[in-house]
């Protein structure tokens, strides 16, 4: 009678029988099975559908005895004794030894040849064993590799997070890798050339792989100090007639530098044009060292943002400065199934005398250290840069003192797991920069170097939406220590000349202030004419720098020239910082100078009937706003400026010429690559713009405006002549300008008939000229006073200058005004007395400036002091340049020019942005223009008694 005892797993879908006393006489799977007790003493056979007798006397401890059903044809052994009244077929265990060559089964149930045995050249004391399952590595025994090495391994097997974990792939491959690799390359027979020194490639690859996910730390028995032991170090694998195809190099000798930075080096011939691919191809491995095939570096996405060849292209177009920067999830770097690891070996491809030629390219692991745990690879100070940020960090490195590596990978999400199969950490190439470098003659280029910086992610970065920031870039460069020495020996000759001309210009100074000895003030005027003339020589040189660059960068066909690295751009930004600030201080020292004039309104009106009250004073205040308003007059209006230029720079796109690449294109689609922009072609773009508007500006001023509508310089000058009022004005103590005001009339408080009457006969000539002299049309004058003089008129407008201060504290007092009034008319009186030759110890003489005075802007043979009979002399230079600008924003055109152009650029240099810089140009000008209007009427208020509310 048959029984069914059957036990029902958790899944409720699948049977068993209860124990190995029954055997299936029916089982297909499920719960269609049935079970049948075997005989007594009896258990389940092998197959599961019969009985078999146990032999206990086999000791199966042996690997050479096991316990067996059936013969070696099949057949099952028989001889069972006991007595059954059951259908199932009977077998008898029988002991056996195992033949020569093979051993038990790890389930002892029969004899197999065993395939867990590394091959071997001898054979240890002359038999070989099975190796038990704690001496299986890798799927590989390493019973008799322990002495191929001459010395026993400890292999650490830890990665190198930030939190180490014992890494379950380590422990899995690290020896055996270490073994199989260091295989027939013993001492006797390494030298051997001809013969293949490796029976296991991918243990190589594999040992080279660990070695990169420990970044390369050559501590005791981490990976790459076991390749360095015992795989590398045994010949000279550098010296080519040794080399070791199977075995991968993984570190450059400490001489490669030197070696591609000497004047000898001419390995890569710079063939390459703007059309140029850079051929960058990738040796592709597989964590298990499988070899999966060379590959484009474009191709096998670089980058872990992704892309194509359509993407990608742009980053290996040679000569191209190619960034790309994304944003990816923490989450999806972990997911095995986007991103997956491998390892990679770089090398470039060009063509050498005709030959294409594949040649390694190294590699640099910022993360590396070395076993006194100090980075050599991250030795940067940091500094700022122009980029698409206002402050951009970057890292300058001491390249003499890299370590250079080959393979790398872009995500390591292998040795993270640990025992328990729990991905803990993963490693990840968060910045990528493809370094090109060409030498100093650029016939060659030196071999790429990719170096990577890896960020880390751990198990608690999950779930918490993290954003990793990805980075890569291709940079060109070449030594351009000539270029930066030429730019620093044209500041130096230029500084050199600038200071001759500062002391040449103290030196004017000095004689026009009367000094007669050297103080202070000397001194400190000394220091602002070399601030600015030194500022404008950084000025000069800064734009003449970048117009170079941005013509020689962008004109040429093969690439010959480079943008400066961060680092090398340093003088260049020194130029542009020093130029601003220079002439920011020499701008505010010009509204000081020009606010603290000595001027007075010379009134030639004679009173009527006698009666000094009858003098109207609104001719006076009149004059004095026209030349309040002309104060800030400029013929290059800075708002027109403004706007053409960024009309130019982004309407019709010229910002586009900036970019970092040779060829030119104003209107990308948007599938095209846009480069970044460099802080040096933006600065030669936009100041080839600002000066071709400028340009325009001045000559359409020149030639057609001031010709045509108005020049507001005769006007005011005419005005001056209206209404009988002259300027006289002392710039320094002893030097100034005089406008020659008086009008030919003899009266300009008329009615209007009379006004027009007197403007009618000029016109007709029927009058006498406006000029100073006689039958002249000269009214300008360059005024150079003696001593004397200025001791007179110092004295006069001392006192009238204290009783506009009496008369300010005192407000009110009829008497104080009075007094007032007639400070007033006594200098208003001795500088007409004075103009009109009346006074014969103060007089002058009129005539024209020399050509050498002209060119230098200096008077020579002037006698300042009194004569014999106590006379002195002043001069009157008739001023044809019209040098009386000088007291006027318009007559510092060009230092303004400088000025605001400076600003634009210095704010674009540094935040790339050239609306932003247009409107603090905009606004730093409007508060020059105001400070200077401001303080210009304080001073006319002070010196010529017009109130200032009334200068509008």
């Amino acid at each position: 009678m048959l029984m069914m005892i059957l036990i029902v797993y958790l899944d409720r879908t699948q049977c068993d029988c209860t124990s190995n006393s029954y055997y299936y006489t029916v089982n297909q799977g499920g719960g269609s099975l049935i079970c049948s007790a075997c005989p007594t003493g009896l258990v389940r056979s092998t197959d599961g559908f019969g009985c078999t007798a146990d032999d206990s006397t086999c000791d199966t401890t042996l690997t050479t005895r096991v316990p067996t059903e059936s013969a070696l044809d099949g057949t099952a052994n028989t001889g069972s004794s006991t007595s059954v009244s059951s259908q199932a077929r009977l077998a008898q265990e029988v002991c056996v030894t195992c033949a020569t060559g093979t051993w038990s089964d790890p389930d002892n149930q029969r004899c197999t040849p065993c395939a867990k045995v590394t091959p071997q050249t001898g054979v240890p004391s002359g038999t070989i064993g099975c190796c038990s399952t704690s001496a299986i590595q890798d799927g590989m025994c390493l019973t008799y590799l322990s002495g191929i090495l001459g010395a026993t391994i400890s292999p650490i097997y830890s990665n190198t997070f930030d939190s180490p974990t014992s890494s379950v792939f380590f422990q899995q491959h690290l020896s055996a890798a270490v073994y199989l690799c260091r295989m027939n390359l013993n001492s006797t027979t390494a030298q051997t050339n001809n013969r293949t020194l490796l029976s296991n490639v991918t243990a190589c690859q594999i040992l080279a792989n660990i070695a990169a996910m420990q970044f390369y730390y050559p501590g005791t028995n981490y990976a790459y100090y076991l390749y360095q032991q015992y795989i590398w170090g045994l010949t000279s694998i550098w010296n080519a007639s040794f080399a070791r195809t199977s075995i991968p190099f993984l570190q450059y000798p400490s001489t490669y530098y030197q070696e591609v930075n000497s004047a000898s080096y001419n390995w890569i011939p710079a063939t390459f044009g703007q059309s140029n691919i850079l051929q960058i191809k990738l040796a592709k491995y597989s964590p298990t060292g499988q070899y999966l095939g060379l590959f484009d570096a474009y191709d096998a996405y670089l980058l872990l943002c992704g892309g194509s060849y359509t993407d990608g292209k742009p980053s290996f177009t040679f000569g191209t400065h190619y960034k790309k920067i994304c944003n990816i999830r923490a989450d999806t770097l972990w997911s095995s199934t986007l991103y997956d690891t491998a390892f990679f070996d770089p090398y470039i491809v060009f063509t050498q005398s005709g030959t294409s030629r594949l040649l390694p390219t190294p590699v640099v692991i910022r993360n590396y250290q070395n076993d006194s745990s100090t980075t050599p690879n991250m030795n940067g100070i940091l500094k700022l840069n122009s980029a698409k940020t206002l402050i951009n960090v970057i890292v300058s490195d001491d390249e003499s003192t890299w370590v250079y590596h080959r393979r790398f990978f872009l995500i390591d999400r292998i040795s993270g797991i640990t025992q328990n199969n729990e991905l803990r950490n993963i490693h990840y190439a968060k910045s990528i920069r493809l370094l090109n470098t060409l030498t100093s003659d650029t016939n060659y280029i030196q071999p790429p170097v990719i170096v990577i910086e890896y960020g880390e992610l751990s198990i608690s970065d999950l779930g918490k939406n993290a954003v990793v920031q990805i980075t890569f870039e291709t940079e060109y460069r070449m030594n351009l220590d000539a270029h930066i020495r030429s730019i620093w020996i044209a500041i130096g000759v230029l500084c050199g000349l600038s200071l001759i001309l500062a002391v040449i210009e103290t030196m004017i100074w000095y004689s026009r202030a009367g000094k007669q000895v050297i103080d202070l003030g000397t001194i400190g005027k000394f220091f602002l004419y070399v601030i600015n003339a030194v500022g404008t020589i950084f000025f000069i040189v800064m734009a003449g720098v970048s117009l170079w660059w941005l013509i020689f960068y962008k004109r040429q066909d093969a690439l010959y020239l480079v943008i400066p690295t961060s680092a090398q751009q340093t003088s260049f930004t020194v130029l542009v910082v020093v130029a601003f600030v220079l002439k920011s201080l020499d701008i505010l020292q010009l509204i000081i100078r020009q606010s603290s004039i000595d001027i007075f309104f010379i009134d030639w009106e004679k009173p009527k009937s006698g009666n000094l009250n009858t003098v109207s004073v609104w001719r006076s205040y009149f004059v004095a706003n026209e030349f309040s308003e002309i104060q800030t007059f400029r013929r290059i209006n800075v708002t027109f400026q403004l706007i053409f230029v960024l009309l130019l720079l982004k309407v019709i796109n010229l910002e586009n010429v900036a970019t970092i690449q040779p060829t030119v294109n104003l209107f990308p689609s948007s599938s095209d690559y846009q480069p970044d922009y460099n802080g040096i072609l933006r600065v030669g773009i936009a100041f080839s713009m600002w000066l071709g508007v400028a340009l325009i500006q001045y000559l359409v001023y020149i030639l057609f405006y001031q010709r045509q509508v108005e020049d507001k310089i005769i006007n005011f000058t005419d005005l001056c002549s209206v209404s009988n009022i002259s300027v006289f004005v002392l710039m320094d103590n002893l030097y100034g300008y005089y406008i020659h005001g008086r009008s030919p009339h003899g009266l300009a408080d008329v009615n209007m008939k009379d006004m027009m009457l007197n403007l009618n006969r000029e016109d007709n000539q029927m009058i006498g000229k406006r000029g100073l002299q006689p039958n002249s049309d000269e009214q300008i004058f360059i005024v150079r006073v003696d001593r004397a003089f200025r001791l007179q008129y110092e004295t006069l407008l001392q006192s009238y200058q204290n009783r506009i201060l009496s008369h300010l504290t005192k407000k009110g007092e009829e008497h104080e005004s009075e007094i007032l009034l007639a400070s007033y008319r006594n200098l208003n009186e001795f500088l007409c007395a004075f103009m009109s030759q009346s006074l014969p110890i103060y007089s002058y003489t009129v005539r024209h400036r020399y050509f050498l005075e002209k060119i230098l802007n200096i008077e020579f043979g002037l006698r300042t002091a009194p004569d014999a009979n106590g006379y002195t002399e002043s001069t009157f230079f008739i001023d044809e340049d019209r040098n009386f600008t000088k007291i006027l924003f318009c007559g510092y055109e060009n230092s303004l020019f400088i000025w605001n152009t400076a600003t634009f650029l210095f704010i674009d240099y540094f935040a790339s942005n050239y609306v932003l810089a247009a409107i603090i140009t905009y606004l730093l000008n409007l508060i020059a223009e105001k400070l200077r209007i401001s303080l210009g009427q304080r001073n006319l208020s002070k010196k010529t008694l017009i109130p200032k509310n009334f200068l509008i």
